[in-house]
């Protein structure tokens, strides 16, 4: 590891630093305190801590890397199919020095984490899936990322491709969904998918696979995703054994930006072992065992 630079924040320090893994740098960010976890980013990639991030980290030290080749859009050499990107990962907590972890996976970094516990089991305590892509579920397929222009990514991964309002833990903010930031990040990502998934939207193989996972699992999708639609959740929910499902009303592809609170509440509640409120219609949540 090198370049670390830390710095203190919410009661814990955080650090940026560098691994080498199989010839590759790989660049993460490291905090909190507690049994140790890993989170693998969606399309966005990340560029700093996000607060679901920091959340995260108040229950779990928080190991969140960038997979190779995101920051400069283009894949590394050995990087050919998102099961090359699990057995970097697998090898990244080698590297780090962590054999056995919490997994979080989003949309893309949620087909990783997939692959990681049918793959990697020994390594996954629990598995934490948001809007996850990559399981094969013919009468409600994932998007097809090589056909949308920009509007109807936008659309797609964040509902609105206007001007939205975003609840917080410190308040509310409006953000222009089109012209942002966010947007920007999840466009790059986008195509850096397109080179990897080289028009494959899903993995046969991989959702046979569903019913050898170990792991403790917890899916947590937005209702209103149309990226990655709610179907998926629930096969996902059904042939995991003992998985827990979570739909988070009012919230589309990334649930934990629009929904925070709500977000937060039932990841805690998982990895902490307790029981999150079931179905209430006055609330975000919809909790099914």
């Amino acid at each position: 590891m090198a370049n670390e630079h830390g710095y203190a924040g919410y009661g814990a320090q955080y650090s940026r630093a560098t691994a080498q893994v199989a010839g590759l740098a790989v660049p993460y960010l490291k905090g909190g305190y507690g049994d140790p976890l890993l989170y693998l980013h969606g399309l966005g990639g990340w560029g700093q801590w996000e607060r679901h991030i920091y959340a995260l980290a108040v229950t779990n030290t928080v190991y969140a890397p960038q997979l190779p080749g995101w920051r400069d859009g283009e894949l590394p050499e050995g990087i050919n199919a998102v099961k090359d990107y699990a057995r970097v990962m697998a090898q990244f907590l080698d590297t780090v020095g962590v054999p056995r972890c919490v997994v979080v996976g989003h949309s893309l970094g949620g087909w990783v984490a997939l692959h990681l516990a049918e793959d990697y089991a020994d390594k996954v305590s629990k598995l934490v899936l948001v809007d996850c892509m990559g399981i094969d579920v013919p009468e409600a397929p994932t998007a097809d990322l090589a056909t949308m222009d920009e509007d109807a990514f936008a659309k797609a991964a964040f509902i609105s491709t206007g001007e939205v309002l975003i609840t917080g833990d410190f308040g509310t903010l409006f953000e222009n969904v089109r012209t942002g930031p966010e947007f920007e990040k999840h466009w790059k990502g986008r195509e850096v998918a397109l080179k990897l998934l080289k028009g494959r939207t899903a993995d046969p193989a991989l959702t046979k696979g569903l019913r050898n996972i170990k792991a403790q699992t917890l899916i947590v999708w937005g209702a209103d995703d149309t990226l990655v639609p709610q179907q998926h959740a629930r096969v996902l929910a059904s042939a995991i054994p003992g998985a827990k499902l979570a739909v988070i009303k009012r919230a589309g592809h990334m649930p934990m930006r629009y929904k925070p609170e709500t977000f937060n509440r039932v990841v805690h509640d998982f990895l902490l072992g307790q029981e999150s409120v079931i179905e209430d219609p006055e609330e975000d949540l919809i909790v099914k065992q």
